[in-house]
């Protein structure tokens, strides 16, 4: 028997980061942040509505290739040429802050001192932590 669940999945996930983002728009929000409290809202999190299945981790892939290809396509060289040392600076410490900020935040909620007795796999998992909200930010600046 052929089930088509995803198929309510994929709608309830659309309509809700349309209106959601829609709504954030009018409060002069990026409408991504629509799309963040979507999967607040109907995740795990809050109302547990959508569960992660395959279907939603491959289109989830499939978004965030999308979405580093436009930003790609809306890049213009000249005018990152001309903006260059700002640029930079603004990148650099847009990579620093989420990657030093998770690892301290992580550090904290493990409640584990990394000088007295910390293991490497625990000190491996704040890094790691650090390294996500790296990666998220500068794809939602991107978005932004």
């Amino acid at each position: 028997m052929l089930s088509y669940g995803y198929l309510l999945d994929l709608a309830l996930i659309l309509l809700s980061t349309k209106l959601l983002g829609i709504i954030t728009k009018k409060f002069k929000m990026p409408q991504v942040v629509g799309a963040l409290l979507a999967g607040l809202i109907f995740g795990p999190a809050m109302l547990n509505i959508l569960k992660e299945t395959n279907f939603i981790i491959q289109l989830s892939e499939l978004g965030v290739i999308l979405l580093m290809f436009s930003a790609g396509l809306d890049t213009d060289l000249k005018e990152l040429k001309k903006t260059g040392k700002a640029s930079f600076i603004i990148a650099l410490f847009g990579v620093l802050i989420p990657l030093i900020g998770g690892f301290l935040v992580a550090h904290l909620f493990n409640d584990l001192d990394i000088m007295k007795g910390a293991t490497i796999n625990v000190l491996l998992q704040n890094i790691f932590i650090g390294v996500i909200l790296t990666a998220t930010s500068v794809s939602i600046t991107v978005e932004a």
